[in-house]
């Protein structure tokens, strides 16, 4: 599969969690075909508009945008962070300021632009993209199949049909085990893939990362601080 046949894949994924959450809706309380139509009519549309809503609005990657942070990106930014070259004497007060914030965007940028200028690099790329992909789609796991773990017991509750009871607890499990097994395995693999990116970086490209990233902090310093007030 391709980079971008797998950007189209995960792109869809969502979907094909929020149908197959649907399905298994339909089969667990729908005992007859009767049932499987008027069931339909009122689980598909929901499903779908749901699905829309999560993807349309970002919820998705929000999540994986907190998770990222909180357990990924800090890692990698002090990886760049120490890349760059020790003569311009960058202190951790500079770096907890405004430089910081700024430089990120622009030294995550030269990260990609030496993957791509370097056959040895590019070629561990499809790892890093195929390992994301899992790692993402194990989060959507999670909050779709828990959402759609809640709405089946409220479902329940509300028409007293085991189907659905069954269904919330096979999707609340499923949920919990992505996030406490399979997001745990993927965020480590990420880890080690960004390591070994970093390590070939510094192996294959450190002249050009560095003097690209001597150009980013030099103009960085060199706009006039603005003033309070």
């Amino acid at each position: 599969m391709t980079l971008s046949e797998l950007h189209k894949w995960r792109k869809q994924v969502p979907f094909y969690i929020f149908a197959l959450c649907t399905l298994l809706g339909i089969v667990a309380a729908a005992k007859t075909l009767a049932d499987v139509k008027s069931y339909s009519e009122i689980i598909v549309p929901c499903a779908a508009a749901l699905a829309f809503f999560y993807v349309g609005l970002g919820i998705g990657a929000r999540v994986w945008r907190r998770e990222i942070d909180a357990h990924v990106g800090e890692w990698i930014r002090e990886g760049l962070f120490g890349m760059i070259p020790a003569d311009l004497a960058v202190t951790r007060a500079e770096m907890e300021a405004p430089l910081r914030r700024e430089a990120l965007g622009d030294l995550t940028g030269v990260f990609w632009e030496a993957v791509e200028e370097n056959d040895v690099l590019r070629s561990q790329k499809e790892h890093f993209y195929s390992n994301g992909a899992v790692y993402s789609t194990a989060i959507d796991v999670f909050v779709i199949c828990g959402f759609a773990g809640l709405a089946y017991l409220i479902a329940f509750l509300l028409t007293g049909e085991r189907g659905f009871a069954w269904l919330s607890g096979v999707l609340v499990l499923i949920a919990v085990a992505s996030r406490a097994f399979v997001v745990p395995s993927k965020r480590a693999r990420h880890l080690d893939l960004c390591d070994e990116q970093l390590k070939l970086m510094r192996r294959e490209q450190s002249a050009f990362v560095a003097e690209r990233f001597r150009q980013i902090i030099l103009n960085l310093r060199s706009r006039p601080v603005p003033r309070l007030g």
